[in-house]
């Protein structure tokens, strides 16, 4: 017989939930300052975070979501059910009924599996497509019914759903072209203008299936790349909220009574990347050398200004996952030990490099400019090439052409997002198709076990295993956990930071508006 278990999600109430929408207050615009522009509004075709923070649960919408306290719920569907048959794995979820899309068209079950065929089609070669490997088929039960068959346990599913790039629902039949452009799904908000260069507008979904919500009727997306203007735009009225502010501008409008700042912790971790196939940091004592020359307290201090904005990290998650692993200790600063390890990897005398910084992150920027200074103290002499963001996505991230680079990776609660894409994507040959370019087949072996159980405890003890065993290979030089900074205005109210890269719209209302 087969074992069989059952989660259910709380169903929303949608009574309820209009009642609380209906105690605060509706209308008005919202103007927005980020740093960067997206590359695409289809996310089954990007993986930009810029792209993502606009499109997830504003525009489009997955079935599961995760809230500020890190919890999941539903969203467009409203439960679900594991059933183990052995090998396969069952997810059933029951979807929500009376949504419909931007476009008028009913949502149904059909395109939920329109949105994963898409993604998981070869043909489409979506860079998110990897984390569902382990997915086998998409089946449609019923209109309001969708079934998912996963290889073995299929564990990371559901975090996936509430999470992953490409997760939210398009319309079956949609173009994947016209997508990038103008998206389409059944968010509290509709795609209405993109301004290259300028900004995105998007506008309130009178249809949106949650009664009152969203409250604001516009919001304009300003890019807005350089920290300066943007502060210069918040006070001036220009702009209403500026995302993921600097701390420099942070201390400056905390005590000015016309603005606010909200901080917390957030899903990235900041690193400096190397190009784990490129000599000489193929040389696991090279890596380990530098990892030494790091003073992470120096660049929170330089970068985030106040201690409580940052928090030094070791590993490829946060502190806000249950399955962290505090392993700052093993990568103390240490030049004297730094210097000693590129004596015995052949380079007593030092070399030569070039760090490649993605502008307009200007946080990341100024990074790159301290650990350049830290390695020239050991004899590394590091060149600073400052690349625009299409550039870097180009040439760091798609081509592989670089030294090293420093930004920050997007992590997630779930602990397997964390490591599929970087560490179990591989080319024919076997070599890595990640931009680190580190390869372990032992460690792609421990991230297949830890997908392929549902116990907490023994997840938990294979991704120890996973974090320690990338830490001790020093595949890259984990630096901290940027708090994230929102500047604005007083009267704006609802905001809150969640567990992911995505600037919630949905909650936010003008005070007296």
């Amino acid at each position: 017989m087969n074992k069989k278990s059952c989660v259910l999600l709380v169903i929303v109430v949608v009574a309820l939930a209009g009642m609380a929408a209906l105690s605060q207050t509706s209308g008005g615009t919202l103007t927005v300052a980020l740093m960067a522009e997206p590359d695409g509004l289809n996310m089954i075709l990007t993986p930009a975070a810029a792209s993502f923070q606009i499109v997830m649960y504003n525009i489009n919408e997955p079935l599961l979501r995760y809230t500020a306290d890190r919890k999941i719920e539903p969203l467009l569907a409203t439960s679900y059910e594991v059933t183990d048959h052995g090998k396969e794995t069952y997810y059933t979820f029951h979807l929500r009924s009376g949504v419909v899309f931007h476009n008028g068209a009913p949502f149904t079950a059909r395109d939920v599996k329109y949105t994963f065929d898409k993604l998981l089609d070869p043909k489409t070669a979506s860079p998110n497509a990897s984390l569902f490997s382990f997915v086998k088929e998409i089946d449609v039960i019923d209109s309001l019914t969708v079934r998912f068959v996963t290889q073995g346990a299929g564990a990371p599913l559901i975090g996936y759903l509430a999470s992953a790039k490409g997760t939210g629902i398009i319309p079956a039949g949609s173009d994947m072209d016209a997508l990038r452009t103008h998206p389409i799904g059944t968010g509290p908000f509709k795609f209405s203008e993109w301004v290259p260069g300028d900004h995105i507008t998007l506008v309130r979904n009178n249809h949106y299936w949650q009664p009152g919500v969203p409250y604001l009727d516009k919001v304009i997306c300003r890019f807005i790349p350089d920290q300066a203007a943007s502060l210069a735009a918040l006070r001036a009225g220009d702009v209403d909220l500026v995302d993921r502010m600097v701390g420099e501008n942070a201390l400056q409008i905390e005590n000015d009574p016309a603005l606010k700042v909200i901080s917390g912790p957030q899903n990235l971790v900041q690193i400096l990347a190397m190009n784990d196939s490129r000599p000489p940091f193929d040389n696991v004592l090279v890596r380990r050398a530098i990892c030494y020359a790091i003073n992470r307290d120096e660049i929170i201090a330089a970068t985030d200004l106040r201690a409580e904005w940052g928090s030094p990290v070791g590993s490829q998650m946060t502190p806000l996952s249950p399955y962290y692993v505090d392993l700052v200790g093993r990568y103390p600063y240490d030049p004297t030990k730094a210097r000693a390890l590129l004596a015995m990897a052949g380079y007593p005398h030092g070399f030569s490099t070039t760090i490649y910084l993605p502008q307009p992150y200007q946080f990341h920027i100024r990074t790159g400019q301290i650990i350049a200074d830290e390695l020239r103290q050991v004899g590394i002499d590091c060149k600073l090439q400052i690349l625009e963001w299409g550039q870097w996505l180009n040439r760091v991230y798609k081509q592989w052409d670089y030294d090293m680079t420093v930004i920050a990776t997007d992590v997630s609660i779930e602990p397997a997002a964390n490591f599929a894409k970087g560490f179990e994507q591989v080319q024919k040959d076997g070599s890595s198709a990640y931009y680190w370019q580190y390869t372990n087949k032992y460690l792609r072996d421990l991230l297949v076990r830890g997908r392929d159980t549902n116990n907490f405890n023994e997840r938990r003890t294979i991704y120890a295993m996973v974090q320690t065993l990338i830490s001790d290979d020093a595949v890259m030089a984990w630096i901290q956990v940027p708090h994230q900074l929102e500047g604005m205005n007083v009267h704006v109210m609802g905001y809150h930071i969640l567990p992911l890269y995505v600037l919630d719209l949905g909650s936010i209302y003008w005070e007296g508006k």
